[in-house]
């Protein structure tokens, strides 16, 4: 059976004098290893359902990430697996252990939590079971790591293998990875155990219907907000960032705000930017972010001629004075679910290029609050800029837009309230 380690910080149960009313009991489950726009969500999410008569937990099935940000008195039980479960009994024997009476399971990618979880939640009795998903995904790209281990595990070899206690997996591959690794049939089923299903996006509710048979009345759309009153335009800030990286005032600086992997396609947008270096356009880009692209990348862009042009500035815990910094924001990526980096883009008056992938145009009105381009189009991204570039009351306009539009429209407060009433209901 799986284990696992707790860093709560308990109340002094001695301490009670009189009967106390039973608290509802939430427990979100994670699976990451990596702190990126699901688990801000997460975090946002559990500091605003804190309350008398609520219980929150957060069940790692990796690394715990939550702990630290939630800050030295947090009175939210983190647990950590040891050992992720594997088997349907073994979430069964998980969820009885606890006794939840909300399940919140939140999907960062579509895999990253098993089938046989939500069967689990609903065979030891759990009332509620929602899941929040975040991503698009293509229907049933396997990662091919998993697929070759899932497909190696079934042989008649593999089989005596665990019988007999010993391990017939890559260690290199995660056990969660392995467990989540479903068949489009098994998604279809699961997806009925579920009481709601949160999407992020109406582009990422549409995919789940369309590519994966979720029922319809099950589907929720709430979709991301952020804190207007945190990420705001500061012009008073712009040198600063830009005086550490040798930028002037008045030259035209894009940032990225985005995970060094291959969904985010980097490479495109170093491509393009040499590609302009080339046609003479001003402009230089600070990349913020990290992850198993970095040292690839890097030697793309000193391969590219882009040293002096391109600053990798690695992961930021706040990521506002870059965008307060800059005169445009630009995320190249391949897929998304409703992206966090450009909400906080535009409550901080910055336009946007993006592809047009996943929710993107729900957030982006194409020159009003920014251009959207097609995905993997060097050519695309490059005009894009270009054209911010060379257009500045255009893109003082669109600034303002994005401004207006997030204060208006996508005001976490509004987000969260609403997704706090679906859990709690």
């Amino acid at each position: 059976m799986f284990a696992y380690e707790s860093q709560a910080k308990r109340r002094n149960e001695k301490s009670a004098v009189l009967p106390m009313r039973p608290s509802r009991k939430i427990l979100f489950v994670s699976n990451s290893n990596e702190y990126g726009g699901a688990e801000k969500h997460l975090l946002e999410l559990i500091r605003r359902m804190r309350g008398p008569g609520v219980q929150l937990c957060i069940l790692c099935l990796q690394v715990d990430l939550f702990s630290e940000r939630l800050g030295p008195n947090h009175d939210v039980e983190v647990m950590t697996c040891s050992k992720s479960p594997q088997l349907l009994r073994d979430w069964v024997r998980l969820f009885r252990a606890y006794r939840p009476d909300v399940v919140v399971f939140v999907f960062g990618w579509f895999w990253a939590i098993p089938c046989s979880a939500v069967v689990g939640a609903w065979i030891a009795g759990v009332r509620k079971r929602i899941s929040i998903q975040h991503l698009i995904t293509p229907p049933y790209p396997v990662p091919p790591q998993a697929l070759a281990v899932v497909l190696q595990r079934r042989s008649l070899r593999a089989t005596l293998r665990r019988l007999m206690g010993r391990q017939d997996h890559d260690p290199d591959v995660p056990l969660c990875m392995i467990a989540s690794t479903n068949s489009p049939a098994q998604i279809r089923r699961s997806a009925h155990f579920y009481n709601t299903t949160i999407c992020v996006s109406d582009a990422l509710r549409d995919s789940l219907l369309k590519d994966f048979g979720f029922p319809v009345r099950k589907l929720k759309t709430i979709r991301n907000g952020v804190s207007v009153s945190e990420f705001f335009p500061a012009d008073d800030r712009k040198s600063e960032v830009r005086a550490k990286l040798g930028c002037s005032r008045d030259e035209f600086v894009l940032v990225c705000v985005a995970r060094l992997s291959e969904q985010k396609r980097i490479d495109i947008l170093l491509q393009a930017l040499a590609r302009l270096l080339g046609e003479g356009v001003c402009c230089k880009c600070i990349i913020v972010g990290d992850g198993p692209l970095k040292s690839q990348l890097l030697e793309q862009a000193k391969s590219l001629g882009l040293s002096r042009h391109v600053f990798f500035e690695g992961f930021q815990e706040d990521v506002r004075p870059y965008l307060q910094a800059c005169s445009a924001f630009v995320l190249t990526s391949d897929t998304e679910g409703l992206p966090l980096s450009i909400l906080e883009a535009m409550a901080c008056g910055v336009p946007s290029i993006v592809t047009d992938v996943g929710g993107n145009k729900e957030l982006i009105i194409h020159l009003v609050h920014g251009l959207i381009v097609p995905r993997g189009s060097v050519n695309a991204i490059a005009d894009g800029i270009s054209y911010l570039a060379n257009h500045p009351e255009k893109r003082m306009y669109m600034a303002k837009m994005a401004r207006a539009r997030a204060c208006e429209t996508f005001d976490i407060e509004n987000a969260m309230a609403e997704i706090r009433r679906v859990i709690l209901s």
